[in-house]
């Protein structure tokens, strides 16, 4: 069952300079001195309101306490106070039940706390911190084809927009084993070397736990398609449902931390950007996807990050890509991450980067909304924010941290091969740890005419 988080409102009101000041450096837009406001005006009916059931009980207990033989005119005056009393708590829970709606649902958009040290600003204060491989030399008389040019001549991307619609495609041929190979590849090294439990995950979600996990499902943002006269939504990635495997669970035992899973799914998104960035499958309403997802104690959060980084940087150099590594600035993190590293690879066709990958920690961000608890074993309670526990008395339970991480986006992938690896003659070579997965082949040639 779903259970909605206690906010502590309290902590907000008195903590308001320094949450203003996160939420002015990542651009989210809350307003919070409205919250604030609402806040009050909530605080103020809920005395009324708690007054008003005190006097019904009072007057409830006074027509008990009656004698049978007690006139009937004070029996009467009771029950027309009860009635006017009884219709003023209506009345109060209603506007009490309005107002509590509200500011919760304003105050679970109030982003993470921010790393210290994340670059403050838009997408273009991210801070390069790697470079890997080199861009490929295609020679002064070779022509640069983008994916589209190359994957006609191939027989390798074609339009769904008959089936489906606009944004849709299909993958043949060498693109449709490209990304089994992909998806296998990545999802077998991360099940068997690094020893991630490997989930495949339901494609529909309840929009409780996408809000938990910080899309906002009901907002005009858009960001999930929703299944007709169902409370489902079709799942933008598989770090939600991985999630939901937890959520509102008994706690986890502190030494079953850190849970390592990766987890393969299709993935929907209903926003497609516009303009030659976004051309062909950069972007598109639905792709297959492998993610890593991590739970773990606020100890050992800062370094899974890292390692997490470092198998996307094992994954990504060994497919023979050039690319670099990106700490990402505060308007860039969305409400969920603290520290964001985003991932892009050199797209010749545009003589520029795209993001193929990114890694996040969410510290408890996630797990506050979603009542992911493990056993402190040292009463370490990390209940220092703007969400409760559900039992402040038990300072042995403290919520998880949650990371997640990008392994393996197909289409962009797709994409950055053909175009990194198109030869002079038309043929693209595939990278040599998929070929045991495609007949050990070495190229992917043009259709013949």
């Amino acid at each position: 069952p779903y259970i909605k988080p206690r906010i502590n409102f309290q902590f907000i009101k008195d903590n308001f300079k320094s949450i203003q000041e996160n939420i002015n450096i990542r651009k989210s837009g809350i307003d919070l001195e409205s919250l604030i406001k609402n806040y009050d005006e909530y605080r103020i009916v809920k005395k009324e309101l708690d007054f008003k059931r005190s006097k019904r009980n009072e007057i409830a207990s006074q027509m008990k306490s009656l004698l049978k033989n007690s006139p009937q005119s004070d029996r009467l005056q009771l029950v027309e106070q009860g009635k006017l009393v009884k219709e003023e708590v209506i009345s109060l829970e209603k506007q009490h039940d309005k107002l509590f709606n509200h500011i919760t649902l304003e105050s679970l958009k109030i982003p993470n706390n921010t790393h210290p040290e994340s670059p403050i600003g838009p997408e273009s204060s991210a801070r390069v911190i790697q470079l890997v491989n080199e861009k490929p030399n295609f020679g002064s008389d070779q022509k640069v084809k983008d994916h589209l040019e190359i994957g006609e001549e191939c027989g390798l991307i074609k339009s769904a927009s008959k089936t489906t619609g606009h944004k849709y495609y299909y993958f043949t041929r060498e693109a449709a084993m490209l990304e089994m190979a992909l998806s296998f590849w990545a999802f077998s090294k991360l099940s068997y070397k690094y020893g991630f439990t490997s989930v495949i995950t339901p494609d529909l979600i309840h929009p409780n736990l996408a809000e938990g996990c910080g899309f906002h499902a009901r907002s005009d943002a858009d960001q999930l398609f929703w299944i007709k006269d169902r409370e489902l939504c079709l799942s933008a990635t598989s770090e939600i449902p991985l999630a939901g495997m937890y959520s509102h669970n008994e706690p986890i035992h502190e030494n079953d931390l850190p849970i390592k899973m990766v987890g393969y799914s299709h993935c929907f998104r209903p926003e497609v950007g516009k303009g030659a960035q976004n051309r062909g499958i950069y972007r598109v309403h639905q792709f297959s996807k492998v993610e890593m997802f991590v739970i773990s104690t606020p100890e050992q959060s800062n370094q899974i990050l890292e390692d997490l980084l470092k198998i996307q940087l094992e994954l990504f150099t060994d497919l023979g890509l050039h690319f670099r590594v990106l700490d990402m600035p505060t308007e860039d993190l969305g409400a969920p991450a603290f520290k964001k590293y985003d991932i892009e690879v050199w797209i010749p066709s545009k003589n520029d980067y795209g993001e193929i990958s990114s890694a996040s920690n969410c510290t408890n961000y996630q797990s506050k909304r979603l009542n992911i608890k493990y056993t402190n074993n040292n009463n370490n309670n990390n209940n220092n924010n703007i969400i409760d526990l559900d039992n402040d008395e038990n300072s042995t339970q403290t919520f998880a941290h949650t990371l997640n991480g990008t392994a393996c986006a197909i289409p962009r992938l797709i994409l950055a091969i053909l175009e990194n690896n198109q030869q002079k003659d038309g043929s693209v070579l595939i990278p040599k740890v998929l070929r045991p997965f495609m007949n050990n082949q070495e190229y992917i040639y043009p259709l013949k005419k």
